[in-house]
């Protein structure tokens, strides 16, 4: 074969590229999606770290002859890699057309799919663990997604997915055993073991193809040689004695835009001798090409006496390194040689006294040990060809800790490795205290009388922490001292083996055992074929599983399509002094470039307010702020000319947080005072009153398809259609019109679907559709411009930070008689919807509480960063946070429990919240009743109060709340929608509305509500796409009444459609609706109606009510937590679809929880987003599922104020209950702080990381 083209297979197909095909840079991904038009395979963060590019790779082995399937992260791997390969997208595992996997159809029947962008994905990791175990555990089905992120299903039912295949380790109690199981067909799945045979076949052409030859290949600037032999490597190296070394690329493959002369890469991935793995009793050998999944295999069935110590060391280490996808091919030997911060597996091999085996361009070979090897800068001029690990008898314990075990890179942690030595020697080597990983001889600073594991003492590993970081001179952060010496004394309950804490130091990932889904059963005298109540998936689930589904950039390309890439500005605050375009107009391919001077229309844009610029003309105000954009032939050739920019600023000083806004009185518009009764009066007639402040911070989006737009201008009349990912169609429409300078009818936005969007995509999405639009009109031609990861989470706003700072009276016997609050909500730069979440976030303060005399004040900060916009539950968890903060605090001074604070103060029916919707009922008590019931709550805070006592490193807590969300808008006008229906001459109907899939299941409640009133079949019944030339002036799909809003308009369309009918219907009783469809035709009767909804005389119509409880256990000395249960039940009125609004409860809990104890968003002093990418901003995985995860839709409680059939909305509510983890957080530490006799209330501000429950456990307050 030629050595000079990379051959591989996809999808049992040939494949064969040379260089020639190559004009730049190309992953597999850029390969799939570009060349070969499969589009199933995502592109959401480009940098390997969500798994929706995940495909199956596939190889032969010769030595084993065995064929070796893994997944791999396709955004990152160059395309030379998969030389020789079979690659297996989701498009070749099935599709709707030719028949669906089995894992395919079990997700589909699970409702394991809402916004589908990262189900692709998903399907290829679940069928690679199927490939290699047919009969996987429940852990490895885990593990098999580790690596890949949903924002929207919250992982129950896609680990359910998998019941059919995988064992449960609950045995007999298994959940798949009960009646009330959530399936399509009220019945679970039949378990049924995978056929092979019915898997594609590996091409027998690869099983005889022994790569020799050394493949070169070049892709623009960069040269890629691939090397089968030592030999051949030392050949090439000779002749290339500049080039980089690669193995895996994972870490040059995030890097994908190289500027400058040519780039020569050797990869060593397919070098024999470096593949080898060689094992002793005296040392473990690994070649430098050896990936970690390889090496974890092999570790695993070690049987040498006294390599247990090591061998657990490793592993804890290997599992806590990213994902499967990034294992299968990342390798030991570029681990090492990246010289990268935080590479966790250095500290161990420091620790284990490892050696590197070195080789330079001449053959000369020399050993170093690991120390040695990243402290001397010539060794990276030598190739690694080995690591060594000496298997050493008198290591008695080897201990390895990561905390957070998966924390974002460049966020606070420490990674730890320690040995304890038969010598007397304990030796720690810590990475993340100082910018050098530091050795601490832990006995040395000890007096040799002392120099015992056991006589160690927190205080004291406190100590020699402090003086050996002052002999660094490195910077002490409290936080990271007390996590780091929490590590050390973990590490001596281990040894000591004295304390119920001595326990493996990395237990697997927490396996998901239980989880009951119940709802009320359809009555029996309903019609089978009435879909209304039935937990149907959605109509087009199939489509999104197998990868068929279009989202924006799935869109083929326009024939002479331009591509946009944004200009971003790289300061907070800067008076833009002079941008020079002219090194852009020398780039290759550049067409255009646009700025504020190339808009026709106003430069100023905003959904309540235009005050913000699309290009920054005088002055930039955050960080990353559009400046302008080129146009270019491609994207890379958009993405480098943008980089070609000069920009010259004049600093000024930002103002970044809500303490400086404060202090600087930098407000948006002036102070928003509500009140109720005598706050005066309030104050005086409590018992007690106490004061505190709590904060919330930041929260991205993270929707798994970044913001895009397609623009194609039309020849007459200066029309253009936009293809848009938005949630908010009239908005995108008046904002490019009015950019533009043309009137909204000559702007057609249209939408299919959009993958995830939490609130995120209704006001942001501007700041890419514009520019496109501008740019489309300039030049004529179709562009296309869609957001990397990084310029996404860069531009586009947040979550609102809060500070609250709360006064509360209240009676001896818990009875809350006044409060007083100061809201404090940081904007950003601009208004945006920010005064609209603040009146959210007053009006909801109180919670679910009746307090006679309440005062509240609420201030928008203005600071130098991105405006922050809608977010799911538009500002009320804030508010709810702050609330139940104010309970426990209560609860502590009165030391009684929390829950009875709340049960005395529930707001009762007739009670007027600031919402002005008065409550109608006892709903609330109802659904706390039965969740009590639900949790088996008391017999739960039984075990945990004696599971408190029992230990003193680790500490459970417990708590429940309730929640009361409003539906419908504040704003009466927005409280409308419309829908337009035909019916076609065969029966068939299309719908068309206002309102924009994005995940939440619209499309198909819609599609039940229209079957139900026209007596159809789901089948006849069509939504083919949202469009502002069918439908105008919709009201953007937010606030969770969507549903409510364009089902009331198609239930009117309907009954119009059906009213219509009624007179030929009475001549023909018994004619099918085929029948009726024509004789209403050949009578000139109109078969189409748009119709208006208008649900409510106003304002809020009606609220949704839930009830959770959720388990923690912490971790008192790492500040690692697991939620262990949460059960919740949520008052939905009768739901039209219970599947999708179990999906929808238990999403929005994940998302909650992710805002409560997970997310953490970053800025650096200067104002530039540090999480920029989900490696550096972590979000809840499938690892973080609570253990027994239980939802109960609230049984007969129809919705008397219902808009349709007795529903209620629910896409937000349940994001609210996660309050209970963080309760539950602060109940545990206040049980540690209680054994440590502290007395203090602790505040806890979110997100709750490990090093914030590891402080709060041992100081005084947070």
């Amino acid at each position: 074969m030629n050595a000079n083209s990379i051959v591989f297979f996809v999808n049992g197909s040939k494949v064969e590229v040379s260089s020639t095909e190559l004009e730049t840079w190309a992953t597999l991904l850029s390969y799939l999606r570009g060349k070969l038009r499969l589009t199933g395979s995502k592109n959401a963060c480009g940098q390997g770290n969500c798994g929706a590019c995940s495909v199956l790779l596939s190889e032969f082995d010769h030595k084993s002859q065995t064929i070796r399937h893994v997944t791999v992260n396709s955004c990152i791997t160059p395309l030379f890699y998969v030389h020789g390969c079979a690659v297996t997208t989701v498009e070749g595992i099935g599709t709707s057309r030719d028949g669906l996997h089995p894992v395919q159809k079990s997700l589909v029947q699970m409702h394991g799919i809402q916004c589908g962008f990262c189900t692709p994905g998903m399907v290829v990791s679940l069928c690679c663990l199927l490939r290699n175990n047919p009969t996987p555990t429940k852990a490895d089905v885990e593990r098999a997604i580790e690596g890949n992120l949903c924002r929207c299903t919250g992982y129950r039912p896609i680990l359910e997915s998998m019941s059919p295949f995988a064992g449960c380790p609950m045995g007999a109690k298994c959940c798949k055993n009960k009646s009330n199981k959530l399936d399509t067909n009220d019945t679970e799945p039949e378990a049924r073991p995978i056929d092979p045979t019915q898997d594609s076949i590996f091409p027998p052409q690869l099983m005889k193809w022994h790569l020799k030859d050394t493949l070169s290949i070049s892709c623009g600037r960069t040269t890629w040689i691939v090397p089968c032999k030592l030999e051949q490597l030392r050949t090439v190296w000779t002749e290339h004695p500049t080039a980089q070394f690669v193995a895996g690329a994972t870490a040059v493959g995030a890097t994908t835009n190289y500027d400058g002369g040519p780039i020569i890469f050797i990869s060593c991935h397919r070098v024999e001798e470096l593949q080898a793995i060689s094992v002793n009793d005296k040392k473990l050998e690994f070649g430098a090409a050896v990936t970690f999944t390889k090496m974890e295999d092999h570790i695993r069935k070690l049987e040498i006496e006294g390599a247990k110590p090591v061998v657990s060391a490793f592993l804890a280490c290997i599992q806590s390194l990213a994902s499967d996808q990034l294992r299968n091919v990342a390798t030991i030997g570029g681990h090492l040689a990246c010289r990268m911060d935080g590479l966790d597996m250095i500290p161990l091999l420091f620790a284990l006294n490892a050696t590197v085996h070195l080789m330079d361009h001449t053959g000369k070979r020399r050993d170093l040990t690991v120390e040695e090897y990243l402290s001397n800068e010539q060794t990276g001029k030598e190739l690694i060809l080995n690591i060594q690990v000496p298997l050493d008898n008198k290591v008695k314990f080897v201990g390895f800790y990561k905390t957070p075990r998966k924390r974002p890179v460049g966020s606070a942690g420490t990674t730890t490795a320690l040995v304890l030595d038969t010598g007397g020697h304990f030796i720690a080597y810590l990475e993340g205290l100082s910018p050098k990983i530091i050795k601490l001889d832990v006995f040395s600073y000890l007096p040799e009388t002392e120099r015992t594991i056991q006589s160690l003492s927190l205080d004291k590993f406190d100590r020699i922490l402090r003086k050996r970081l002052s002999e660094e001179k490195a910077e002490t952060r409290d936080d990271l001292v007390n996590l780091s010496a929490g590590v050390l004394q973990k590490f001596q309950a281990v040894v000591n083996e004295t304390t119920p804490e001595a326990e493996s130091p990395h237990s697997e990932l927490p396996i998901h055992c239980r989880s009951d889904i119940i709802f009320d059963e359809v009555p029996d005298s309903q019609p089978k074929t009435d879909p209304v109540w039935r937990p149907l998936p959605q109509t087009t689930a199939e489509d999104l599983v197998s990868g068929q589904a279009m989202f924006i950039d799935d869109m083929p390309s326009y024939q002479n399509e331009l591509h946009l890439c944004l200009v971003l500005g790289k300061r907070a605050r800067a008076k833009l002094v002079h941008v020079d375009w002219s090194a852009v107009k020398a780039c290759p391919g550049v067409v255009d470039w646009i700025d504020h001077t190339s808009l026709n229309g106003r430069n100023m844009w905003g959904i309540m307010a235009a005050d913000e610029e699309i290009f920054a003309s005088k002055e930039v105000v955050y960080w990353g702020q559009p400046i302008g954009a080129v146009v270019a032939e491609s994207r890379e050739q958009a993405t480098h000319a943008a980089e070609k920019v000069r920009i010259d600023y004049e600093e000024m000083q930002p103002v970044l947080t809500i303490e400086d806004a404060v202090k600087l009185e930098s407000f948006i518009e002036g102070a928003v005072v509500i009140e109720r009764g005598d706050g005066t009066e309030g104050f005086l007639r409590s018992n007690q009153v106490v004061e505190g402040t709590i904060g919330t911070g930041a929260q991205e989006h993270l929707y798994l398809e970044t913001n895009g737009a397609i623009g194609v201008p039309k020849r007459e009349q200066h029309e253009i259609e936009m293809f848009v990912t938005h949630q908010a169609p009239t908005f995108i429409q008046k904002s490019i019109a009015s950019c533009l300078g043309i009137p909204f009818n000559r702007v057609i936005v249209r939408h299919k679907r959009t993958g995830g969007a939490f609130g995120g995509k209704e006001s942001q999405p501007v700041k890419i559709c514009v520019p496109v639009a501008l740019a489309a009109q300039r030049t004529g031609r179709p562009v296309r411009g869609i957001l990397t990861r990084e310029q996404d989470m860069a531009i586009t706003g947040k979550r609102h930070p809060y500070q609250f700072q709360y006064k509360i009276g209240f009676s001896k016997d818990g009875v809350l008689q006044a409060l007083e609050v100061k809201v404090y909500s940081n904007a950003g730069c601009s208004r945006d919807v920010s005064l609209e979440v603040l009146d959210c976030t007053l009006n909801f303060i109180e919670g679910c509480y009746a307090i006679p005399n309440v005062k509240i004040e609420g201030r928008l900060c203005k600071t130098n960063t991105v405006s922050n916009t809608s977010f799911r539950g538009f500002g009320i968890p804030q508010a709810y946070v702050a609330m139940e903060t104010i309970i426990d605090h209560v609860a502590h001074v009165l030391k009684i429990g929390s829950k009875q604070i709340q049960e005395i103060n529930f707001a009762k029916s007739g009670f007027v919240p600031f919402t002005k919707l008065p409550l109608q009922d006892e709903t609330i008590v109802e659904a706390w009743n039965q969740c009590q019931r639900q949790a088996n709550y008391l017999q739960k805070e039984a075990d945990v109060i004696a599971f408190n006592e029992k230990h003193s490193y680790k500490k459970r807590g417990i708590a429940m709340m309730a929640i009361r969300f409003q539906m419908g808008y504040p704003v009466s006008l927005l409280n409308q929608s419309t829908a337009l229906v035909h019916v076609y001459l065969d029966g068939s109907v299309s719908l068309s509305h206002g309102g924009c899939e994005i995940g939440q299941g619209l499309n198909m409640k819609i599609q039940q509500i229209a079957s139900r009133a026209l007596s159809v079949p789901l089948s006849k019944i069509h939504i083919a796409e949202n469009s502002t030339n069918t439908v105008a002036n919709a009201t953007a799909t937010v606030g969770s009444c969507t549903t409510d809003l364009v089902g009331a308009a198609v239930l009117n369309a309907c009954s119009e459609i059906t009213n219509r009918l009624q007179p030929f219907k009475e001549k023909k009783p018994n004619a099918s609706w085929e029948e009726l469809i024509i004789d209403a035709y050949l009578n000139r009767i109109s078969l189409s109606v748009m119709a208006q909804g208008r649900p409510g005389d106003g304002g809020v119509y009606y609220y949704t009510y839930g009830v959770g409880c959720s388990t923690v256990e912490i971790d008192c000395l790492t500040g690692e937590h697991k939620v262990l249960s949460t059960d919740i039940v949520m008052d939905v009125g009768r739901s039209l679809n219970p599947g999708i609004d179990v999906g929808q409860i238990e999403g929005a809990f994940m998302q909650g929880y992710g805002m409560m104890a997970v997310e953490e968003w970053t800025l650096n002093d200067r104002g530039e987003v540090e999480s920029k990418n989900p490696s550096r901003y972590r979000v809840p995985d499938v690892g973080n599922l609570p253990r027994d995860f239980n939802v109960t839709l609230l049984s007969d409680s129809p919705n008397k104020q219902a808009i349709v059939y007795s529903s209620k909305g629910i896409g937000e509510p349940p994001l609210l209950l996660a309050t209970t983890v963080h309760k539950a957080l602060r109940a545990a530490i206040l049980s540690a702080r209680k054994d440590r006799s502290l007395s203090a209330f602790v505040q806890l501000d979110t997100p709750v990381t490990p090093a914030k429950i590891r402080q709060a456990c041992t100081i005084g307050c947070i």
